[in-house]
């Protein structure tokens, strides 16, 4: 972990925020903000370029058309239009154009926010993307909550993560149109597949859209290959002299992972054994199970549960039981939920964390921590915030949930020898001030932190129910009414009945309302009228009396 006695979070010896460098950062700020009104403005007028191709594509229209004019797509003259404005492809243009008129016709609050220079242009494409299913009745105030809730992340200094922007995205959604996530989720399993495209200096690009479950087995089986790839030889010096320099038997430890991540795909799909040396396996022996890793959390309240592969994100319930069906075992670990669970009083003075709490951090976290990074939180270190002190661990950074976070090897070390000022929350909240005053706030996107802040949530909406219906006497309007007792909603049922059949019997069989079934008619019916009389209603509410006693 490299913790120093000096530490990031003490911010001892600072001698204030250089001039120069709070100067070049506003500068920054500034321009962009610049770009942001620039992004706002260019695809204002595409839309604009768009709107005048249709017009003059419907005017074209009739029977003084020239002939196959109904074959040129408006959006496609619009797109040629865009090419030869701008020195760009025409994939690029179609797409700032479809942009354009997704942002202008459907999300007019996140076109206001980018052309006011508050939200760049891959925020507001990450928004259109999230609420392309929402309905449209309720459109406009979604997407305006999103919108103001956004912006007030970024101005409190908290920055967002794609993952984070799409869970808060998601959690409004919910609250207006559960359906639309559904159908969102729907389209986007329609969009698997593998994709192959040129590469320069003899390089081609390979990339795939999988399932998430798809994905995890794919990456277990590749990591599984390139780990036996990583092995040195196992042959002793002798053998190694005398054996040919194969393939095999090479050395590939100091190979990047990527790097061994391609040969081991490329073995896998020529279907080769792997290297049976280092794995110890005979060519007639089977290869050892895939087991990948994946995360459950049971969120109640009649919802389906949460899963998540650690390595390629979230999945459906019924993709995991489809996986244990066809597996051969699984082993399964409970998790404590609550903050703490995993600490232990014994392991705190001690400088590195058990493994259930190595694993618990990990989860929760979910990427490193420093604003803006996203490495994988499995190729992060673990590090104390408040540094351990490994004279007299009594005095503080103790190793517990509280005090630890995930920080990729870089980011490790700017915090410990930057003197920037680190403050870790319970929640897993890490607040980041630098040198000049600037504050910046990141919270965990990893799953266990996904599950909290839900559960969170779901106490929160149900201490608003429960404050609208008894506000307190303080918080409470002049004017607000306390709830009815039951004694009152009874006596006013049955006044509503009484007056409901009353009102029957004064209008008749053939003036009957449009809520009440029109009886028949006819000569049984006349010689069979009903006669309520009043010793009847008032047995009658005598038996609703007894029948319908109060909850007491």
């Amino acid at each position: 972990m490299g913790d120093t006695a000096g530490g990031a979070t003490s911010g001892v010896g600072r001698t204030g925020p250089p001039s120069a460098l709070g100067r070049l950062s506003d500068a920054a700020r500034g321009t962009w903000v610049a770009e942001n009104r620039a992004a706002g403005a260019r695809l204002a007028a595409c839309y604009e370029l768009f709107r005048e191709c249709v017009r003059q594509d419907e005017a074209g229209a009739g029977d003084g058309s020239p002939p196959g004019h109904a074959v040129v797509d408006p959006f496609d003259v619009c797109t040629g239009y865009v090419v030869a404005a701008m020195p760009i492809s025409t994939g690029r243009a179609a797409t700032m154009i479809s942009l354009a008129a997704g942002l202008t016709e459907r999300y007019p609050a996140v076109m206001a926010a980018l052309s006011a220079g508050r939200m760049e242009q891959r925020a507001a494409e990450l928004l259109a993307r999230q609420m392309a299913t929402v309905d449209p009745a309720v459109l406009s105030r979604v997407q305006q909550e999103v919108v103001d809730d956004y912006l007030a992340a970024l101005e409190a200094g908290e920055r967002l993560g794609a993952r984070s922007v799409r869970e808060s995205v998601d959690a409004i959604i919910a609250r207006y149109d559960a359906d639309g996530i559904r159908q969102r989720r729907d389209a986007a399993a329609r969009g698997r597949g593998v994709h192959i495209r040129k590469g320069a200096d003899g390089m081609t690009n390979l990339w795939a859209t999988l399932a998430s479950d798809e994905a995890a087995v794919l990456a277990e089986a590749i990591d599984q290959r390139a780990a036996e790839f990583a092995n040195p030889d196992p042959r002793t010096p002798a053998e190694s002299a005398q054996a040919p320099a194969d393939a095999e038997g090479a050395d590939m430890s100091d190979y990047p992972v990527p790097e061994r991540r391609a040969d081991a795909l490329l073995s896998l799909v020529c279907g080769d054994r792997g290297r049976t040396r280092v794995t110890g396996l005979s060519p007639d022996e089977p290869p050892a199970p895939l087991r990948p890793r994946v995360t459950v959390f049971g969120c109640g309240r009649g919802l389906d549960p949460q899963v998540e592969f650690p390595r390629t994100g979230d999945s459906a319930l019924r993709a995991l039981l489809d996986m244990l069906a066809a597996s051969d075992g699984a082993s399964l670990e409970h998790v404590d939920p609550a903050i703490g669970a995993a600490d232990d009083a014994r392991r705190a003075l001690t400088y590195r964390p058990g493994a259930a709490l190595a694993r618990r951090i990990r989860l929760r976290d979910g990427t490193c921590r420093h604003p803006g990074c996203t490495v994988s939180a499995d190729n992060c270190d673990i590090d104390h915030c408040r540094p351990f002190d490994h004279a007299d661990p009594q005095r503080g950074g103790h190793t517990t949930e509280c005090n630890l976070m995930c920080l990729c090897r870089r980011h490790h070390r700017f915090k410990t020898f930057s003197g920037w000022i680190y403050d870790l929350a319970p929640d897993g909240t890490l607040v980041v001030v630098t040198p000049d005053g600037s504050t910046m706030l990141t919270r965990p996107s990893g799953p266990l932190a996904a599950y909290r802040r839900e559960q969170a949530r779901a106490e929160q909406d149900a201490w608003d129910t429960q404050q609208t219906r008894n506000p307190e006497p303080d918080t409470a309007d002049g004017d607000l009414q306390s709830e009815p007792t039951y004694w009152a909603r009874r006596a006013a049922r049955h006044r509503a009945e009484r007056a409901e059949r009353a009102r029957a019997n004064r209008a008749g069989p053939d003036r009957a309302g449009p809520d009440n079934a029109r009886p028949p008619t006819g000569r049984w019916w006349d010689r069979n009228k009903p006669v309520v009389s009043r010793a009847e209603q008032q047995v009658q509410q005598l038996l609703d009396e007894i029948l319908d006693p109060p909850p007491f």
